[in-house]
């Protein structure tokens, strides 16, 4: 098949690059753009140009040279129910949401038109032709800012300094939200940026104009709206108003052009292009402009690394909002030698010759990572005197410059390659703070990591699998980031202790060799290619480790058990390994929890399933034993099953050595003699040696071994053994044969921070003794150890509660003792002013006041003793003369307050018999009350990020969830309210779903989800989600505050246990199904499907369709979980309503002229009646009745023509086609002619006026005028002609136009010039009897008196063109004034079908024609009036009074006057044929 041929060659193209020219506006928010796209062919036959593009407004598109069309499908047009939708129907968004992450649906078409070729040439050789790039320009607009863009300080009441900035994000299809591109995340091209923008902060706070055709915002119910109002609110001063705005983007700035045209706007050209070229992702194209300060931060490199690394040092500057330069020179100090660490062990910085940061508000989170460009949150700024965001921020920003090597220059080629990328990132981090925190910060930091990665692996998916899960939640993307870094860990010891010094900082060395020579194909790397790069390196095979660690799941939980051999002299050791699973040390770790809750659904949800049957974790482990004489041996065997015995050999020969120079030692030391002497014969203990001399023991109690103990000891053939001390694996290890003096031997005698965490951690689990605490107290006292190690220790003491009957609080008695000596004043009583210069000695001086908190006696509740203690050091706090801020160590006292005023009773316990007493109740109030204190202090002097309300807030929740303090969720909602900080509304926030008010308080409920919509910070949006999400697993898992109320009702008054048997099983048999998935599902549906409001609150917030995509999708995955799906929609219709007419006639106004008034009343209709179905035309010889003399047919030549009927807002009615058996006209009949000399009847001459009613409402005059007869609507006037001869063939009338639901004179048209001649229909041929002349009417005089005149035979006419009936009254007498004269209405279009009918004369009483106009009500489906007006002026009554111009006037109803008769009124009607009966009967 030839390769033209191919029909994927129709939108085959390549991008080579890429221009965009930005236009920002902030007040109001608006952007215009323009984007040309150089395009490269694959084929001439490319006939289609696909381009990612989601919330723009393209307006133009130009293609070789002329303007083209294009197809444009924006996927936030459909992020929202539509208005007739429930939340039942949200699976139908739910399908368009994820036809766009798939990228099914195209969402910018731009088709080539066939006309347009092209351009093509021929190489050299003149036989291949090749397809020459051309340009596609695409203008466009954007105002909605959902994604992508963000302003800050242009909204109503933000004082902030203006500023907007892109939120790039990991995933692609970030950038088409501000700019078309082919955003698939694997195209890298070449940019060139030019962005224009106010000048000044006055400028930019300036409205200006915007074209009509951008979106408007309505208030607040869009996401990040802002009010396009003045910002006199603004307290920005005339200085920072005349700040300079400026724009920091990605690549290298060429020029600054101030406008020549406005002198305040300024435009700036960025090149955005890698020094070695190749392109970069759209999604690393990143921008910023605001009022930015600048600070170099050169001046912090040592001038020797500036001169050893010359051309190769990177400029490195940071950008910050006004006022707070100093916090970001703190902060950022260290990036200077983190690029140049970087450029020293990696390669050249190739994405240019400088580096920057600029630090803006409300990013949803802590680093975007863009071309030689960070934008990072200014929540991680801090100033020089707090310590605690110093290891957070510094970890942060190095893994920030990391990810401009490996994350933007290298790049993942696949989603599930995704870890590759991560990992690399994270263990350059590590490996640079190594260096800079020291080995044991190192070593502990990843044991502590290794912890959380053992609690967070279940159920999880692999990290090759969870690549594609990433943009589901949150907690995702953290997980896979914090196991890649541990899985790269163990690799990179496992490949240094195989070949002795290269590890994974080698194999990510040759991955950027390869990818600055070339090899590394655009730049991506895939898994398989990363272990064919390690095993290259290594010098090893690795698919087994890749295998388990990479493709698998879970991790392995490793039984050791140990025994020497003394026959044999050996050690034997048994490994049996158990897979992570439902039951691990007897505890359930796999129930679900509600942190977890919204992620597991997510991830089930969308195709994953854990494993039930994993494969047993093979690979190396290295054995080290600590034998007699301190000497560790270290022994490597191999795990190649689920269960591993193995034979270590002994290598001592004498086992008591050590032991007896250890007693040695310590008589000499009691005697106080000389300890030297042979230095061959004395061990000398590093650490915990305190407290050795009989005072010092006895002033601390320290404890010694028993005897029993000592021979126990001296037994022994080993100190202790170490399983995997390298950190190999990724296990939980337990060591079953070890006794507790072997794991106190390992603490002292061992230099490595990570055995003795796990020694602290063994002797956390065992029951409290004396020898532990003092050994504890030992390592709190000792400065040698690592800060971690000793607060673990401190940690642990607060447990040390003994049987002793004297003295059962030896751990509180350690803590207070190293508390005082390391803090006190020796000379009284008191704490020593703060001093925090020692960041060490700072951390032990929080945790030992936390860890008193902790202490409980044996009825779970804390001595009186503690909560003095904890008030005394709250009270006494001096922090005078400290360069430090306190702020954070009051905050731990605060806790430490909490803590120790909430009780653990146990479950067995009563709650009525414990009363506390006059002292402790003091002791409560006054706890309380210094916590309220520096509540009520944070809103005078507000702490650093508000600590000191952020701990309140926490210990309030606390004490109120165990009824130590009244419940007042007024006070949460108060700081959850917009004005508050950030953090202290998401703390509030926290604290109401803790205390169970998302779910008890509906008016909390649909708050909470307004916020999660409106508020116009996307930090806030984002956390306040995973709040959400929390408060959806509470309901689904059964938190104990809100699904535990049966328990607590039980309980009341001590009654809790008798006679409820039956209610604790349920409970219980709910609580287990609750931890499984599934039982999850089903308790959720239970408990919401019934929350109207939460279903209400949901739908409002898909229907306001001003949510990101992230929101949308977060609350459509919710609605999976309780709502059902429902497939059909409700419409609701109103029922019709009745009409009434009133007449308005205002005082000393003649009767001629009739206003009417028409309204729409309160009643409804509810019978639905069928339409009225006209019969077939009936046959023109229709016998006369014996009872009337025979009919005179009246003939015509003229046909008839169209009447269109009037929209008018009478009641009007359409006859059937029949001729009256008596011969007369029961009423005068638009179009009807009478016979001239014909008597009218006297009750007939005015009508009615009883039917009609007052309303207000427009009015439309219907006037009467005496004259001749009528003439029909739609034709001329016939008083100067004779009626013509009847032919063989007449006309059918007008088809009546259809009935239509509109308003009371709706479509009413008034004309004044006769409609236009329109082609006559063919006569029809109608028999005639006889051919009788109809002479012109003659205007006849009102005579003084009428009198009576004979009857002349009634004559039957043929009916003509149908017309509407009148409901119309007379009252006899009566007389109406000129009017005048009526126009015809205009002609209908449409050619209508002929009908026949005939047209007759009847005179009839008035009361007589009154019954005959009654009709039945209309049909139900038509709300029209049952009376309308004409759609003429003076269309209701005529009369023969010519009208100007010598014209006749028309209308329904017409005066006559025959002979000396009183005038008579002529009115107009179709009847159908039994009225037509009933009307020759009633005559």
């Amino acid at each position: 098949m030839d390769v033209d041929d191919d029909p994927a060659l129709i939108s085959a193209f390549t991008v080579e690059s890429q221009r965009l020219e930005l236009d920002f506006s902030f007040c109001p928010r608006f952007v215009k753009g323009k984007t040309t796209i150089t395009i490269q062919p694959q084929s001439p036959k490319l006939r289609e140009i696909h381009l990612s593009c989601r919330q723009l407004k393209p307006t133009r598109v130009h293609l070789l040279h002329r303007d083209v069309a294009f197809e444009y499908n924006d996927e936030y047009d459909y992020l929202g129910l539509d208005r007739l939708q429930t939340i039942h129907q949200h699976h139908f968004l739910r399908n368009r949401v994820g036809r766009h992450e798939l990228q099914i649906e195209e969402e910018l078409k731009i088709p080539i038109p066939p006309e347009l070729k092209i351009p093509t040439r021929r190489q050299q050789n003149g036989q291949e032709l090749m397809c020459d790039p051309f340009t596609v320009e695409i203008e466009y607009t954007l105002d909605d800012f959902r994604d992508g863009l963000h302003f800050v300080g242009t909204g109503e009441g933000d004082s902030r300094y203006p500023h907007v900035y892109t939120r790039n994000t990991i995933v692609p299809l970030f950038a088409s939200s501000w700019f078309p591109c082919v955003d698939d995340g694997t195209t890298r091209i070449p940019f060139e940026l030019s962005v224009r923008y106010p000048r000044t902060v006055a400028d930019a706070l300036a409205k200006r104009p915007v074209s009509d055709n951008r979106a408007q915002t309505y208030g607040v119910t869009k996401a990040d709206s802002v009010l396009d109002g003045g910002h006199e609110d603004n307290d920005l001063s005339d200085e920072e108003r005349a700040l300079e705005m400026r724009a920091v983007c990605s690549g290298e700035l060429t020029d600054t052009i101030n406008d020549p045209k406005d002198p305040s706007r300024t435009t700036s050209i960025f090149r955005i292009d890698p020094i070695t070229g190749g392109g970069i992702l759209p999604q690393h194209v990143g921008l910023t402009i605001g009022p930015f300060q600048e600070v170099d931060l050169a001046r912090f490199r040592a001038e020797s690394e500036g001169d050893r690394l010359q051309d190769q040092a990177v400029r490195v500057h940071a950008f910050c909002l006004p006022g707070r330069e100093e916090e970001l020179a703190n902060s950022t100090m260290m990036i200077p030698r983190v690029m140049d660490s970087f450029v020293d062990c990696y390669q050249t910085f190739r994405l240019g010759k400088s580096y920057e940061l600029v630090f803006v508000d409300d990013l949803p989170f802590d680093t975007a990572h863009t071309m030689a460009l960070t934008i990072c949150s200014s929540r991680l700024l801090y100033p020089g005197n707090v310590w605690e965001p110093l290891e957070h921020t510094t970890r942060t920003l190095v893994h920030a410059v990391a990810s401009q090597w490996i994350g933007v220059d290298v790049i993942h080629q696949d989603s599930r390659d995704y870890w590759v990328i991560a990992g690399a990132s994270w263990f350059m981090t590590e490996f640079y703070l190594r260096d800079l925190f020291g080995r044991n910060d190192h070593r502990f930091r990843q044991k502590m990591a290794m912890e959380q990665l053992l609690r967070l692996d279940v159920r999880r998916p692999s990290l090759h699998e969870l690549g594609r899960l990433i943009h589901v939640d949150p907690g995702a993307e953290e997980f896979l980031h914090l196991k890649s870094l541990a899985v790269l860990s163990i690799l990179h010891n496992r490949l240094v202790r195989t070949s002795g010094k290269n590890g994974v900082d080698r194999c990510l060395y040759r991955l950027l060799l390869n990818r600055a020579g070339g090899s590394l194909n655009n730049g991506a790397i895939s898994t398989d290619g990363f272990l064919s790069l390690c095993e290259k390196v290594g010098h090893q095979k690795l698919d087994s480790f890749f295998n388990q660690w990479v493709y698998g799941s879970g991790y392995p939980v490793f039984e050791c058990q140990p025994s020497f051999n003394k026959k044999r002299q050996s050690v034997n050791l048994t490994i049996r390994q158990m897979q992570s699973g439902p039951t691990v040390d007897g505890v359930h770790d796999a129930a679900l929890n509600s942190s977890d809750f919204m992620r597991e659904a997510k991830e089930r949800s969308r195709g994953f399933q854990p494993k039930q049957d994993m494969p047993a974790f093979v690979g190396p482990m290295t054995i080290r034993i600590h034998e007699a004489d301190g000497t560790p041996y270290e022994h490597i065997i191999e795990i190649n099953s689920s269960n591993v015995r193995v034979e270590i050999p002994y290598n001592t020969k004498y086992k008591r050595i050590k032991r007896n120079k250890l007693n040695k030692e310590r008589q000499a030391q009691a005697q106080g003699g000389d300890v030297g002497g042979d230095q061959d014969e004395v061990t000398i203990y590093s650490l915990g040696d305190l407290f050795l001399n009989t005072e010092e023991a006895e002033e601390w109690r320290i404890h010694d071994w028993s005897a029993n103990d000592e021979r126990d000891m001296e037994s022994e053939a080993y100190e202790y053994i170490r399983i995997d001390a390298d950190f190999e694996w990724l296990a939980q290890i337990n060591i079953n044969g070890m006794r507790s003096y072997m794991f106190i031997s390992q603490l002292q005698q061992d230099k490595d921070v990570v055995a003795q965490a796990e020694s602290i951690q063994w002797l956390a689990k065992k029951e409290g003794h004396g020898i532990i605490s003092g050994f504890l107290v030992k390592t709190l006292m000792d400065e040698r150890y690592f800060h971690g190690i000793r607060t673990m220790a401190a940690d642990v003491l607060a447990n040390q509660y003994i049987k002793d009957p004297e003295d059962p609080f030896l751990g509180l008695f350690h803590l207070i003792k190293a508390f005082k000596r390391l803090f006190y004043d020796s000379s009284s009583d008191m704490t020593r002013p703060n001093d925090f210069m020692n960041r060490a000695l700072y951390k032990i001086q929080c945790a030992i006041p936390l860890a008193i908190s902790k202490v409980k006696g044996p009825d779970g509740r804390a001595p009186p003793k503690v909560k003095q203690f904890l008030l005394d050091i709250v009270r006494h706090n001096d922090n005078r003369g400290n360069k430090f801020s306190d702020d954070y160590y009051l905050s731990t006292l605060m806790r430490g307050l909490a803590n120790s005023l909430i009780d653990l009773v146990p479950a067995t316990a009563s709650s009525f018999e414990y009363f506390p007493s006059a002292e402790e109740m003091a002791l409560r109030r006054k706890a309380i009350g210094e916590i309220d204190r520096h509540k009520r202090l944070d809103e005078w002097i507000p702490s650093h990020n508000n600590v000191f309300t952020i701990t309140a807030l926490d210990c309030d929740v606390r004490l109120m969830v165990n009824r130590l303090k009244p419940l007042k969720l007024s006070e949460f909602l108060f700081y959850s309210q917009p004005g508050n900080a950030e953090n202290v509304r998401l703390k509030a926030w926290d604290c109401l779903v803790r205390l169970g008010a998302f779910y008890r308080k509906d008016s909390v409920t649909k708050y909470m989800i307004h916020e999660l919509y409106a508020d116009p910070s996307p930090y806030f949006r984002v956390q306040l989600l995973r709040i959400l999400g929390v408060a959806i697993g509470k309901v689904a898992v059964g938190d104990p505050v809100t699904l535990d109320e049966l328990r607590k009702k039980e309980t009341t008054d001590g009654v809790f246990e008798f006679g409820n048997e039956n209610v604790e099983a349920e409970a219980r048999k709910d609580k287990q199904d609750r931890f499984q998935l599934e039982g999850a599902f089903k308790a959720l549906k239970k408990e919401l499907g019934k929350n109207e409001a939460l279903k209400n609150a949901v739908e409002d917030a898909l229907k306001a369709n001003a949510s990101s995509l992230q929101i949308v999708s977060e609350l459509l995955d919710i609605c999976d979980m309780f709502v059902d799906h429902v497939n059909r929609l409700i419409v609701t219709l109103k029922y019709p309503r009745y009409w009434a007419v009133e007449r308005v006639l205002p005082r000393g106004q003649q009767l001629g002229t009739v206003p009417l008034r028409f309204y729409r009343t309160e009643k409804i209709r509810t019978k639905i009646l069928r339409p009225l179905q006209l019969p077939a035309p009936p046959a023109v010889d229709t016998p006369a009745p014996t009872t009337a003399p025979a009919p005179i047919l009246i003939p015509t030549t003229v046909p008839a023509p169209e009447v269109k009927v009037p929209k008018i807002a009478l009641k009007l009615g359409f006859g059937s086609k029949k001729v009256a058996a008596d011969g007369q006209n029961p009423a005068g009949r638009l179009g009807s002619e009478s016979v001239p000399g014909t008597p009218v009847p006297e009750a007939t001459a005015v009508a009615s006026q009883e039917h009609l009613r007052n309303l207000p409402g427009p009015t439309q005059q219907s006037s009467t005028t005496l004259g001749g007869t009528a003439t029909p609507i739609g034709t001329g006037s016939k008083a100067s002609t004779p009626a013509p001869s009847l032919p063989s063939q007449a006309p059918s009338p007008a088809p009546p136009k259809p009935q239509d639901t509109s308003t009371p004179m709706e479509g009413v048209e008034f004309t004044e010039t006769p409609p236009p001649p329109r082609p006559q229909p063919a006569p029809i041929s109608v028999p005639a009897p006889a051919t009788v002349p109809v002479p012109a009417p003659v205007p006849i005089s009102r005579p003084a008196s009428a009198a009576p005149t004979p009857t002349p035979p009634r004559t039957p006419i043929i009916l003509e063109p149908k017309a509407p009936k009148l409901k119309f009254k007379t009252k006899s007498g009566a007389s109406a004034s000129a009017s005048k004269v009526a126009r015809p209405s205009p002609l209908p279009s449409q050619q209508p079908k002929e009908k026949k009918s005939k047209r007759i004369i009847l005179r009839l009483p008035s009361d007589k024609l009154a019954s005959l106009g009654k009709r039945k009500a209309q049909s139900d489906i038509d709300p029209r009036p049952l009376k309308r007006q004409s759609t003429e002026p003076a269309g209701m009554v005529r009369s023969h009074i010519p009208a100007a111009g010598g014209g006749e006037t028309k209308g329904f109803v017409t005066w006559e006057r025959k002979g000396g008769e009183k005038p008579r009124l002529m009115v107009k009607m179709k009847l159908s044929r039994s009225k037509l009966a009933k009307a020759t009967r009633i005559t």
